[in-house]
C-alpha cells in the first residue's frame, strides 16, 4: 500500500508524521510526505529515510512574518496555500491508495479535495480537539473574527464558527476545486474533518468526551521513540551539576526573544537552579558567560526531558506530551491557539503550572516555577507519566492499513460493505456485555470475583471493556487493565471510561491477548467469550494462570452443548463438550469452581433477540444508508440460524475459579 502524509503547519504538525511514517513502513507500506519546505523538516524526515515534497512557503518564515495572522490577511494566505496544494500534491499522490491530511484547516480541506479528485481514501487527523465541534465547549475564535459577546450557547457558537471558516477559506477552496472540476463545498469545516476524524492525542492529557454528532477515533499521540544520543557538550553540562530547568518555545516566534531569555534565566536562577535554553524559532540565547547556563538547538527531547528539573515551554501538543511522558514538571507559557488549553490541562492534572498570558515577567515566571518545582508536583508528574500511552503510532498505522476509508466527496457516495467489527458494534448496542447474561448475573459474578473491592483486574480479550467498566464504576479503589486487538473497541472503552470518570484507573493495551505480559500480577483475570484467542478453554486458563496473584481468581465464560447438537450446529460452533464434561476438565486442570452461573433460557433468548433485533432496527432506521440491505440480510440470516440450528442445544456457563493447590 502507498500512503501519502500531507500537512502544513509548525514542527508540531510535522513531527507526528515522522512517527507514523516509520510505523507504516515497518508494516510494509510505501510512504510519501508533503509538508512545508523548511530545511529542518526535510532533515528530520531524511533521518528516517523519507523524502519530503515542499508545499507552500516556509512555515518558519510565515510564523515569524509581520504582520501576524489577521482577518484581513488570513484569506490571502489560505488561498496561496490551497493553490499550492492543488499544484503540488496531485503528482505526489498519483498511485497512492490512501492519504492522511492534517495541519491547518485550509490545508486539510485542500488535501482532501485532491484526494477526492483522484479517488483516494482520506483520513483527517487533528493534534488537538479544540477545532472539533462539541456542545461541551466553545470554539476558538479566528484572528479578527471574535464571536458576539451576547452569544454564549456552545452550539450556536459552533454554527458561527462554521460560517467564519467559510468566510475565511470557502472562496479560495471552491475556486481551486472548480479549476479541477469539483463541486463547491458548502461547509468547509465539516468537509475538512469528514465523517470520522482522528484525534491523535493522549487520552489522559486530552480526554475526548463523546459527541453524538461526530464519530471521533482517538488513537493516542503519535510519538516515535527517539534513539538519537544527546550531544557530548550537553551531556557534560547535565552531569556537571543538579538537573537544570529547560526553557524553550519550539517553533513559536516569541516576540522579544532576547528579553524572554533574560527573564527566563533570571527567574530560574532565583529558584537556585541551573538553566538550559532551547534556541528554537524564538532564537533564545545566553545572556552572559556564567557556567550555570547552556543553550542547545535541535536535540532529543525524550531523553533530555527525563534529565531536567522542569520544562518551561509554549504549550504545543507535542512538547506537552513529551514532557508528560518523561515525568518532567512543566510551566506552560501559552502563546496562541490551542496552547492555553494545554496549559490548563497541565495545571488540572497537577503536573505543572499554567502561566497567565504569553509574556512572562520575572515575578510571574518565578511564581509559576515555584509551583512546578515542588516535591508534590514532581511526584505527580512521575505518576502521570506511567499512564501516558506510547502506542499511538502503532495503533494509527495498523488502523490505517486495516480500515482504509473511501475517497471523500462533497456529497453522498456509495459505501463499502460494513466490516464484521462494525456489524458487531450495531448488534451489541443494546447488550454491551456481549454474552448471554442479565445485568444481575454479571453483578453477582463480579461480586464473587472481587470480594474486597480494591483488587487489580485484567480482562484478556476485553472488547469494549464492559466487564471492567462495571467493576470500576462501583469500586472506587479498583484498578483494571484490558487487552484487545481492536482499536475501535478500545477507543469506545476509553470514551465510556471518561464518561464514568474512571479513566485514570483503567489501562488498555491493543495487542493479541495471548502475547500480553505484565510485570505485576492480578487478583482477578477475566476472559469471557475469548477462548478462541488462546485456542480453547484450557489454554485460556493456562494463560490466565501466568497473570494471577497468589490466591487470585479467574472468571471465565465458555459455551457448551446443553442438548445433542445438529450437524449444522457443530459446523457453526465446533466440537463443544456438555456442561459436566466442561467443568470436569477445568477441575482436572487444577482449578476449583467457587461460583458459577449457567445462562438461563430467558438470558439466552434475550441476548439473541437483542443482537439480531438491533441489527434489523438499524437497517430499518437507516433506509437510505448503502449498508442497510447488508445489515438487514445479516440480521435475518442470523436470527434464522439461531431459531432453526442452535437454540435448543446451545448453552453458556461462567465460572469463578481458584487454583486447587
Amino acid at each position: 500500500m502507498r500512503v501519502l502524509l500531507s500537512t502544513y503547519g509548525s514542527r508540531g504538525d510535522v513531527e507526528p508524521l515522522v512517527g507514523l511514517a516509520v510505523r507504516l513502513r515497518e508494516l510494509g507500506a510505501e510512504v510519501r510526505v508533503c509538508a512545508p519546505p523548511d530545511e529542518d523538516f526535510a532533515e528530520r524526515l531524511a533521518g528516517i529515510g523519507v523524502s519530503v515534497v515542499g508545499v507552500g512557503q516556509s512555515a518558519r518564515a510565515l510564523t515569524t512574518a509581520a504582520p501576524p495572522p489577521s482577518g484581513t490577511n488570513l484569506p490571502q494566505r489560505a488561498a496561496g496555500l490551497i493553490a499550492s496544494q492543488f499544484e503540488v500534491i496531485p503528482p505526489v499522490a498519483e498511485g497512492c491508495d490512501l492519504m492522511v491530511a492534517t495541519g491547518a484547516m485550509p490545508a486539510i480541506a485542500g488535501a482532501r479535495s485532491v484526494a477526492e479528485k483522484l479517488g483516494i481514501g482520506c483520513v483527517s487527523v487533528i493534534f488537538q480537539q479544540l477545532t472539533l465541534p462539541s456542545p461541551q465547549r466553545p470554539p476558538l475564535a479566528y484572528p479578527g473574527r471574535p464571536f458576539p459577546p451576547e452569544v454564549t450557547d456552545n452550539r450556536a457558537l459552533w454554527e458561527l464558527d462554521a460560517r467564519s471558516i467559510d468566510a475565511l477559506f470557502g472562496e479560495a477552496l471552491n475556486t481551486s476545486r472548480a479549476s479541477i472540476g469539483l463541486a463547491p463545498v458548502v461547509n468547509v469545516r465539516d468537509y475538512a474533518f469528514g465523517d470520522r476524524p482522528w484525534l491523535a492525542t493522549d487520552p489522559v492529557l486530552d480526554p475526548w468526551l463523546e459527541t453524538p454528532e461526530l464519530d471521533v477515533v482517538q488513537t493516542g499521540a503519535w510519538v516515535l521513540p527517539d534513539e538519537r544520543p544527546l550531544p557530548a557538550e550537553l551531556v557534560a553540562f547535565l552531569e556537571a551539576g543538579a538537573p537544570p530547568v529547560y526553557v524553550g518555545f519550539g517553533s513559536m516566534a516569541v516576540r522579544g526573544g532576547e528579553e524572554a531569555a533574560r527573564v527566563a534565566v533570571e527567574a530560574v536562577r532565583a529558584q537556585g537552579r541551573r538553566v538550559l535554553l532551547g534556541r528554537g524559532w524564538a532564537e533564545l540565547g545566553l545572556i552572559d558567560d556564567r557556567d550555570d547556563c547552556f543553550a542547545v538547538g535541535e536535540v532529543n527531547h525524550q531523553q533530555l526531558f527525563g534529565r531536567v528539573a522542569a520544562v518551561v515551554h509554549h504549550g504545543g501538543a507535542g512538547t506537552t506530551t513529551t514532557a508528560a511522558g518523561a515525568g518532567a514538571p512543566q510551566v506552560v507559557v501559552p502563546q496562541l491557539a490551542d496552547q492555553p488549553y494545554w496549559a490548563a490541562r497541565v495545571a488540572g492534572l497537577g503536573i505543572g503550572a499554567a502561566h497567565d498570558g504569553p509574556t512572562p515577567t520575572f515575578e510571574s515566571l518565578s511564581a509559576a516555577l515555584g509551583e512546578a518545582l515542588t516535591p508534590a508536583t514532581a511526584a505527580r508528574a512521575k505518576e502521570v507519566a506511567l499512564t501516558i500511552r506510547t502506542d499511538g503510532t502503532a495503533v494509527a498505522a495498523e488502523l490505517l492499513l486495516d480500515t482504509a476509508p473511501a475517497a471523500p466527496t462533497a456529497g453522498a457516495t456509495d459505501a463499502a460493505p460494513l466490516s464484521r467489527e462494525q456489524i458487531s458494534a450495531i448488534a451489541h448496542a443494546d447488550h454491551p456485555i456481549k454474552s448471554p447474561l442479565a445485568d444481575e448475573s454479571v453483578g453477582r459474578l463480579l461480586e464473587s470475583g472481587l470480594p474486597r473491592g480494591d483488587e487489580r483486574v485484567l480482562d484478556l480479550g476485553c472488547g469494549t471493556a464492559e466487564w471492567l467498566l462495571r467493576a470500576l464504576a462501583t469500586r472506587p479503589h479498583l484498578h483494571a487493565e484490558g487487552v484487545d486487538v481492536s482499536e475501535v473497541s478500545l477507543t469506545s472503552a476509553r470514551r465510556a471510561a471518561d464518561e464514568l470518570e474512571v479513566g485514570d484507573r483503567l489501562l488498555l493495551h491493543q495487542q493479541e491477548a495471548a502475547a500480553f505480559t505484565s510485570s505485576q500480577p492480578f487478583d482477578l483475570v477475566i476472559s469471557v467469550g475469548a477462548a478462541h484467542a488462546f485456542g480453547g478453554l484450557l489454554p485460556t486458563l493456562a494463560a490466565a494462570r501466568e497473570h494471577l496473584a497468589p490466591g487470585g481468581r479467574v472468571l471465565i465464560g465458555e459455551s457448551f452443548w446443553d442438548r445433542a447438537p445438529s450437524p449444522e450446529a457443530v459446523e457453526m460452533f465446533g466440537e463443544l463438550a456438555d456442561l459436566a464434561t466442561t467443568v470436569d476438565s477445568v477441575v482436572a486442570a487444577g482449578w476449583t469452581p467457587v461460583q458459577g452461573h449457567v445462562s438461563t433460557r430467558a438470558e439466552l433468548d434475550a441476548y439473541e433477540w437483542a443482537c439480531w433485533g438491533s441489527l434489523a432496527a438499524w437497517a430499518l432506521d437507516h433506509p437510505d444508508d448503502p449498508a442497510a440491505a447488508q445489515v438487514l440480510e445479516t440480521a435475518t440470516a442470523a436470527r434464522s440460524d439461531w431459531l432453526r440450528v442452535y437454540r435448543d442445544s446451545f448453552g453458556f456457563v461462567c465460572l469463578v475459579l481458584r487454583r486447587t493447590s
